[in-house]
């Protein structure tokens, strides 16, 4: 920030403090601030954003395991409440994702999370959607992939559900 210009980029916002105190969320353009005064907390991003995390073995409630990998794309909705609500959306949301996982999957048998990967789906759609909310973030699509474990050097096919 020089001579108390902030430009802020298309598709972003910048969270303005005034002396270490939450004042405005600015959009894209150009706007005045007091110098030494006012700070950029954080610029933020308001696009989409894709969190990927490939096949790990989680236990189910019969004994087994199953292979589970995820695909999240989500947005941030509200700068003020991502900047200050949580610390790091993205990772916040990936171990929100295994934790309801790994929940829900020890509830099943690992035939039923195979065959049937639309409850695992529906039960982590709700948890995102209730929780992510009150951080000012949107998910928009969650991709999970489930497929029994593999044997070494045998290809397994994975069930994938949107």
């Amino acid at each position: 920030m020089s001579l108390g210009l902030v430009t802020v980029g298309e598709g972003r916002a910048a969270v303005i403090e005034r002396l270490g105190k939450f004042r405005v969320v600015l959009g894209p353009g150009r706007h005045f601030v007091v110098p030494f005064i006012d700070s950029v907390r954080v610029r933020v991003d308001l696009g989409e954003q894709v969190l990927s995390a490939p096949p790990r073995p989680v236990g189910t409630g019969d004994g087994k395991e199953v292979d589970i990998g995820f695909e999240i794309v989500f947005a941030v909705t509200d700068p003020q409440l991502a900047t200050y609500a949580i610390a790091n959306p993205a990772l916040a949301i990936e171990q929100l994702t295994r934790t309801a996982l790994r929940q829900e999957a020890g509830l099943t048998t690992a035939e039923r999370a195979v065959t049937a990967p639309g409850e695992l789906h529906r039960t982590v759609w709700t948890v995102l959607h209730e929780t992510t909310g009150r951080w000012g973030v949107a998910v928009q699509q969650l991709k999970l992939s489930v497929r029994p474990p593999a044997a070494p050097g045998t290809p397994s096919t994975a069930q994938e559900w949107y």
